[in-house]
C-alpha cells in the first residue's frame, strides 16, 4: 500500500511535468520571448512617381531577410511617401507603409511610419511599426506589438526591433 501511494504520487508529478512543456510549446514558438527583431534586405519592383503634380512617390519593394527566433522570411512592402512634407530639412519626406511579413507560421502584417532624412552617408529612415493582427494569419492571427524601425536607403535595409505578443492559443 506504501509503494502504491509513491506510484500515484510519481504518476501525478509525471503528469504536472508534461502538461507544464506542453503549455510552453503552446504558448509560442521557441526563442520567441515576445521580441520581433528582423533584418530584411529589399528590392524595388514598381514605382509610381507623382511628385510633379500631387508630391507623391510610391513604391512596391520585396525583401527576404530574417527575423530571430522565427527563421527565414520574405517581405513584400507597400510605401507611399509625401514629398510636400519635410520633416527633418531639406530632401526629407515622410514614409507611410504597409509590411507583410510571411514565416513558416503564418503572415504578420506591420504598419509603419517613418521620417527619411538626409544625413553624410545618404538618406536614413527611422521610425515606429505597429502589428495589425486583424490582416495578420497563422500564428499572428490577432497579435500585437510596436517597436522601431530604421532604413538605410543607400543598402536597401530595414531593420525592425520591438515587442510582439501573440494572441491567446496562437
Amino acid at each position: 500500500m506504501k509503494h502504491l501511494g509513491k506510484l500515484s504520487l510519481l504518476v501525478a508529478a509525471l503528469v504536472t511535468l508534461a502538461s507544464a512543456v506542453a503549455l510552453q510549446a503552446a504558448a509560442g514558438p521557441p526563442n520567441h520571448a515576445n521580441r520581433l527583431e528582423a533584418t530584411f534586405g529589399e528590392t524595388n519592383v514598381s514605382v509610381t512617381n507623382r511628385i510633379a503634380d500631387l508630391g507623391i512617390f510610391q513604391l512596391i519593394n520585396t525583401g527576404t531577410g530574417t527575423v530571430a527566433g522565427l527563421g527565414d522570411a520574405t517581405a513584400t512592402i507597400s510605401v507611399t511617401q509625401d514629398r510636400t512634407v519635410h520633416p527633418c530639412g531639406d530632401g526629407s519626406w515622410t514614409n507611410a507603409s504597409i509590411r507583410r511579413i510571411v514565416l513558416d507560421g503564418g503572415v504578420l502584417v506591420v504598419r509603419e511610419l517613418v521620417h527619411i532624412c538626409q544625413t553624410d552617408s545618404g538618406p536614413i529612415g527611422t521610425g515606429t511599426w505597429e502589428v495589425d493582427g486583424l490582416s495578420s494569419t497563422g500564428m499572428f492571427a490577432g497579435a500585437r506589438g510596436s517597436g522601431d524601425i530604421r532604413i538605410v536607403v543607400a543598402t536597401r535595409t530595414a531593420t525592425l526591433s520591438g515587442s510582439l505578443n501573440l494572441a491567446e492559443g496562437s
